[in-house]
């Protein structure tokens, strides 16, 4: 009999939140989830924002070869639920009502889609983790199945159930939000039966977290636009338009006034995804999954979120060409062989159209190299990770011959060309409003 396989992704949930000594989030359930399965400590990401790092996760192929990025879909490559559909798969999800993730789910057999707009979303305490359990206890669902539930609760902006807005819970609204999670996440394992059901845990990517919790945010006016919507959804662009330009305002004056108080550390949290940083903050993830014949351990090997298609569809016993995936098979070191390490490329989002990707460069469990995509001489950064893990001394000057060899990694990368034609203009143009109501452009 298949195994049915239940796919969480948690947005913007570092790694360094998830398990391990920093972390001050209560999560009795994941730690004890850890210990069930194959936990991957050292998995980075390839971008710092959701389409392009969701659309690498289930194709297993870098942005280069798919087209698929935060602004574009394509619909010509298939991902893992397509191959597993072709197997007699089910396939199921709870996304985000946004039109990136209704092009990536348009085939599936049931979805149900939560509100996420104006930086304020639906989250697993506003009905969304009900639903998902009533989905799950429901007899609609047919097995084999996978189940994609993709969750916005650590998106700006967070607002933290007075259940678990308690210190013990975690020092930041980030952390206490986790501490939340984890309650819905047993809750949702719980309906599995874990003989038969592979479960994968993992996330898009990292983010900052502000000593300066919401910053920028206006939760009244956003909920105000989220129950206005329903009543009036023509005013909604015009509401849009006047809620980013108080809350980018409104933000301005935070950052000001905070730089003149903050240390250089804390000033760092303030940085923004998609912009001209790659730090670790945003790129290492958790990985775990659990299936009843995985030995539990913790892997340190550098590994990334295109590894996990083909690492499940083997896992599965699933043939199928493989010629074209970037991702490597983890089972071979689940079942207790080695791995040959390779550089990943990462990029920074392009949430903003005139900033598409404007860095570029490779990570390896020793260096990350990084430059501006337009201009290889500029924004040049080269950090030694096993001595400087929080990034604070740029070497580029002092090896040039690390940041050729890293470059020469590099070039090859971004000579890979798109495996099939990239969606039509009329669909990227549908992901920029959607963009829009996110609060991104």
């Amino acid at each position: 009999m298949s195994q049915n396989i239940l796919f969480i992704i948690v947005d913007s949930l570092r790694a360094d939140k998830f398990y391990g000594d920093e972390k001050t989030t209560i999560t009795p359930n994941i730690d004890k989830l850890i210990k069930k399965g194959a936990y991957f400590s050292e998995t980075v990401s390839s971008s710092d924002v959701t389409g392009i790092c969701v659309g690498n996760i289930f194709t297993g192929m870098f942005s280069q070869k798919t087209g698929i990025i935060q602004r574009k879909f394509n619909t010509k490559i298939k991902t893992i639920f397509d191959i597993l559909s072709e197997k007699n798969y089910k396939t199921y999800a709870t996304v985000p009502d946004l039109t990136w993730f209704k092009q990536l789910t348009k085939k599936f057999d049931y979805v149900d889609r939560f509100y996420a707009a104006n930086r304020i979303q639906d989250g697993l305490t506003d009905g969304v983790g009900k639903n998902i359990l009533e989905h799950l206890n429901s007899m609609k669902m047919k097995s084999p199945w996978i189940y994609y539930i993709h969750l916005d609760d650590l998106h700006q902006t967070i607002i933290v159930p007075e259940k678990y807005d308690k210190e013990k819970y975690g020092k930041t609204n980030y952390e206490r939000m986790i501490s939340c999670i984890d309650e819905w996440i047993g809750k949702i394992v719980d309906q599995c039966n874990l003989n038969n059901t592979l479960i994968v845990i993992t996330s898009d990517h990292g983010d900052y977290i502000p000593v300066v919790d919401n910053l920028g945010q206006i939760p009244e006016i956003q909920s105000f636009m989220k129950k206005g919507k329903k009543i009036f959804p023509k005013l909604e662009p015009i509401g849009l338009k006047l809620f980013i330009l108080i809350r980018n305002i409104a933000k301005k004056n935070q950052q000001r006034k905070l730089k003149k108080e903050l240390s250089i550390d804390e000033i760092k949290t303030l940085r923004s995804r998609g912009s001209k940083t790659l730090d670790d903050e945003t790129l290492k993830v958790p990985l775990l999954i659990i299936d009843n014949q995985i030995t539990p351990k913790i892997f340190n090997d550098l590994v990334s979120g295109i590894d996990i298609f083909p690492t499940i569809l083997n896992r599965l016993k699933i043939k199928m060409d493989y010629s074209n995936i970037d991702g490597r098979d983890l089972n071979i070191l689940i079942d207790g062989g080695e791995l040959k390490e390779i550089p990943i490329f990462i990029q920074t989002g392009d949430i903003q159209e005139e900033k598409t990707s404007l860095v570029v460069g490779i990570r390896t469990s020793k260096f990350k190299y990084y430059r501006s995509r337009k201009n290889p001489k500029e924004n040049v950064c080269l950090y030694d990770l096993q001595n400087d893990p929080l990034e604070k001394n740029n070497i580029m000057n002092s090896f040039p011959e690390i940041v050729e060899s890293m470059e020469k990694i590099l070039v090859e990368y971004e000579k890979v060309q798109p495996i099939t034609k990239i969606e039509d203009e009329d669909k990227t143009k549908e992901i920029e409003e959607e963009l829009k109501k996110m609060g991104y452009l």
